[in-house]
């Protein structure tokens, strides 16, 4: 791979970890780096304009590699790079399927549209000569529910922003309230009432502890009743914030939480905020599972408790204060 010239194909979002991981990991081995991004809307602006942007480049590339999200590029991407044939490579990240049916319950797995989901997975993934996905655990996943070619699934594993996340003195831990922080987008994976039940069984115990979490999603509404039902004083809910103002919240917390939901996918993946809070040096509890075993087995500031338990991240956070 070393000095070859890679093309990024898609509309990656170019501030995501995500996206900087993946440019490392080919940067790192020496590659040059090019671009072919949209910005258009609609499904048929953007293949256009990748398509017109692809042919500025199709003759100084070795490989294409399509940034996730881009499952629905794959049939373009795979069109462009057959004459004169170039390597191509999806950054799968996440199942469709798997996200929408297993991990949010959005549709039945007896539904039409859930086999549609599972095509989806299964054809962008078996165009692609390379496939790259996020932990072993996720990657065995793929192959066996994909039926993939264990040589074409390569692990790149989540970066932190490390230019973004760091520890930083101008936003010191408050020295009163123990602050518990937590920021993500309210799905099912997260966990998000699990915390809630953690945070009333210490409020119910007189404790100082107070918690903020940041962010929205699927679930939130229902997390506000949920903190409403039980009577929570201890709980503030903040609305999501840019990705550069989150390490401000990181750093003024003397404590952070992962994902602590119980699906499958739960145990399949390292959450990008536990790399972050671990980038802004702070102690992290999250749900033990397979995949943050990879990461984190025996690192100290990295306190794992039993996913859906809210008894046992209580007595996690506590330990920790």
């Amino acid at each position: 791979m070393n000095n070859q010239s890679i093309l990024l194909f898609g509309y990656y979002d170019r501030e995501s970890p995500r996206t900087h991981t993946v440019i490392k990991e080919y940067t790192k081995e020496g590659c040059e780096i090019l671009e072919c991004h949209t910005e258009k809307g609609g499904f048929f602006p953007k293949y256009f304009d990748l398509r017109k942007q692809f042919k500025k480049h199709k003759n100084e590339i070795d490989e294409v590699v399509v940034l996730f999200p881009g499952h629905h590029l794959i049939p373009l991407a795979w069109w462009l790079t057959r004459f004169p044939r170039k390597k191509l490579t999806f950054d799968v990240f996440i199942s469709v399927y798997d996200t929408l049916v297993t991990d949010r319950n959005k549709v039945s797995p007896l539904n039409p549209l859930a086999w549609f989901y599972y095509i989806i997975d299964f054809v962008s993934c078996h165009l692609a000569d390379e496939v790259l996905i996020d932990t072993q655990t996720h990657r065995e996943f793929f192959i066996k529910k994909f039926k993939l070619n264990p040589k074409r699934v390569k692990v790149v594993y989540l970066q932190p922003r490390k230019d973004l996340f760091f520890p930083n003195p101008l936003h010191p831990t408050p020295n009163s309230q123990p602050n518990v922080f937590f920021y993500g987008s309210y799905i099912p994976l997260q966990g998000v009432d699990v915390i809630l039940s953690a945070a009333k069984i210490l409020q119910d115990q007189n404790s100082n502890v107070h918690f903020t979490l940041l962010g929205g999603g699927q679930t939130k509404q229902e997390m506000l009743k949920l903190s409403e039902k039980l009577f929570l004083k201890n709980v503030t809910f903040i609305d999501f914030v840019p990705l550069e103002e989150i390490p401000k919240y990181i750093n003024a917390s003397d404590l952070c939480l992962g994902i602590f939901g119980t699906s499958p996918k739960a145990q399949r993946v390292i959450p990008h905020k536990v790399l972050d809070y671990r980038a802004c040096g702070k102690k992290v509890i999250t749900e033990r599972s397979p995949a943050i075993l990879e990461k984190y087995a025996n690192d100290h500031d990295v306190i794992l408790c039993d996913a859906g338990d809210a008894k046992d991240l209580a007595e996690k956070i506590i330990d920790c204060l």
